[in-house]
């Protein structure tokens, strides 16, 4: 249950980097330089903030689509709000209760399976080796994310990164539409978690 509820909130914090601060346009040079600074200072914290705070800086973030991306303001703050009230059910006692008991009876159906299948070998209904190739299925726990799109979020990650530092205005503004269907789908799956725990 506690490696579930790490990979869970390992999750959450993946979702979008927090600590990503707007790079102001400025008008001459000496505040254009100020500002790519600030950008390649910010890339190397870049994920250091995202594991220092659990909270998304939505503000900051919204600058950056504003300045990149303003046609797409609309459906972040969308997507935002979404994100904000699934937040707040985590919050609710009841919902807690709900998960903590949803834990428990994944846990229990594991435990039941597993006496099954050593019954299985012990009756000799199957051999070693299936017993072997079983009990790696069984242990295969439903991930939050697969390999597939744990690989696609890292390079996310880093082309981010990079635009940032280098004040790349086309990859940010290719890059954001990708970060926006990524917190889209963030939504869809904290949204049926929470209805799976709660509705039974």
């Amino acid at each position: 249950m506690r490696k579930t509820w790490i990979s869970f909130l390992t999750a959450l914090m993946l979702s979008i980097p927090t600590g990503v601060l707007a790079a102001n346009q400025a008008s001459d040079s000496t505040q254009q330089g100020s500002v790519i600074k600030a950008n390649h200072a910010m890339g190397h914290s870049f994920f250091e903030h995202m594991f220092k705070h659990g909270k998304l800086d939505e503000q900051k973030w919204m600058e950056i689509v504003k300045q990149y991306t303003p046609d797409q303001v609309d459906e972040w703050k969308k997507v935002l709000n979404e994100r904000k009230q699934l937040r707040a059910k985590l919050q609710d006692e009841q919902v807690k209760k709900a998960l903590k008991a949803k834990c428990r009876e994944m846990k229990q159906k594991r435990e039941q399976a597993l006496d099954r299948l050593i019954d299985r070998l012990a009756n000799k209904e199957i051999t070693k080796e299936q017993f072997k190739q079983e009990l790696k299925q069984l242990h295969k726990r439903k991930k939050w994310m697969s390999k597939e799109e744990k690989q696609k979020l890292r390079e996310l990650h880093h082309q981010t990164y990079k635009a940032m530092k280098e004040n790349d205005k086309e990859a940010m503004a290719r890059l954001l539409p990708q970060w926006l269907d990524h917190m889209k789908k963030e939504n869809e799956r904290l949204a049926k978690w929470i209805q799976e725990a709660t509705q039974r």
